[in-house]
């Protein structure tokens, strides 16, 4: 199959290099520089302590044009979708979108594709520079059907070492899910300045980890809290050496997905009446961290 992937940051990269290993990957990134590297050398996987170089991938600048793909991968944070949907708003091919938040569920009804496909990624991934990227923790991809048959893609029913996919019957239940795992522990690791495992181990941190949670599944409405919080949970140890994204964005001075996932909860409390306080005071000191420059 030929697939194509729109975005050069780490799950980009990692999807790009994963793929590759049974299908025919091209990966359109923002800059025609990165394009150019990966072009000339290739990219760089480093996985369980060894590295290898895949030079089978195509690389282009997304400059260049969209085409010849019959999957097309959508891997870049939230808010760079206003830039990437005008260019593929008439595609006819099935469609992938892999970000965090729920708030790019809106942007989808935009679209022409009959088929569409929302995505969590599970994975640890790490970005080291424009051609390589660690995987630093082996999870799942999700995959969910947003319209369209979940059955015709291919993807869910393969084997690919050390990057498995599975199925979801709904969409909202699992970005739901993530939602909660990414609005409790990145907001939380990036004020703290902690390694996921460190809102568990840290008996004061652990505090403030359950009341976020508290308040957050109180917004959403979750249902089973009990068998929620214990996922969110695990996925902080299993995750316990692991900087959260949003903590890496303000280490270097990017900009985060904070409005993507605590923005949207806070508007979810507020049309629903309902207490904010703790998740709207990490809302404002990540975006204040976030003004700074990280």
């Amino acid at each position: 199959m030929r697939i194509g992937i729109i975005g050069g940051g780490a799950i980009g990269l990692l999807f790009a290099s994963r793929l590759s290993e049974k299908h025919n990957v091209t990966l359109f990134t923002h800059t025609a520089d990165q394009a150019s590297i990966i072009q000339r050398d290739g990219i760089r996987l480093i996985a369980d302590g060894e590295s290898r170089l895949l030079t089978g991938i195509i690389s282009k600048g997304v400059d260049e044009g969209i085409s010849d793909v019959d999957l097309l991968i959508v891997a870049v944070k939230q808010y760079h979708l206003p830039q990437i949907l005008p260019r593929i708003k008439d595609f006819q091919v099935p469609l992938l979108f892999l970000q965090n938040g729920y708030g790019h569920i809106s942007y989808l009804k935009q679209l022409q594709s009959p088929t569409i496909y929302v995505g969590v990624v599970e994975h640890g991934a790490l970005k080291h520079d424009g051609n390589t990227v660690e995987h630093t923790g082996l999870g799942m991809t999700r995959i969910a059907s947003f319209s369209g048959e979940l059955e015709q893609l291919s993807l869910v029913n393969e084997r690919i070492d050390h990057f498995p996919f599975t199925k979801s019957e709904d969409f909202h239940s699992m970005l739901m899910d993530k939602l909660v795992v990414n609005a409790v522990i990145n907001p939380l690791t990036a004020i703290l300045g902690v390694e996921n495992g460190g809102l568990i181990t840290n008996s004061f941190h652990y505090q403030l980890f359950q009341d976020l949670f508290e308040e957050i599944s109180g917004i959403l409405e979750v249902q089973n809290k009990d068998e929620s919080f214990e996922h969110v949970k695990s996925v902080c140890m299993a995750t316990a050496e692991n900087r959260s994204s949003m903590l890496k964005d303000l280490e270097n001075g990017r900009k985060t997905e904070i409005d993507a996932i605590l923005g949207h909860i806070l508007s979810e409390a507020k049309s629903k009446g309902k207490s904010d306080c703790l998740t709207s005071s990490l809302y404002k000191m990540v975006k204040g961290k976030e003004s700074q420059g990280g």
